[in-house]
């Protein structure tokens, strides 16, 4: 089964391997170690993460409520 995330297509091959590939045609193949490993990394960065993305959340609404009106 395939997934998207972003602008990944993301699949779990039957040999256990994760493959993430991106539109331009960068391609990641990762073992299952590696992709514990991934898993893991994320957990740790994972406050840190969704801190980012709220702040990049507010950044896109500032923008769009002060973007000044056109005049006719």
């Amino acid at each position: 089964m395939d997934a998207i995330i972003g602008r990944y297509r993301v699949r779990m091959e039957e040999s256990g391997t994760l493959v993430l590939r991106h539109p331009t045609g960068l391609m990641f193949e990762l073992k299952a170690d590696e992709s514990l490993g991934l898993l893991e990394f994320l957990g740790v960065y994972r406050k840190t993460l969704e801190a980012f993305e709220r702040e990049t959340d507010a950044e896109i609404q500032r923008v769009v409520v002060e973007e000044p009106e056109l005049q006719d």
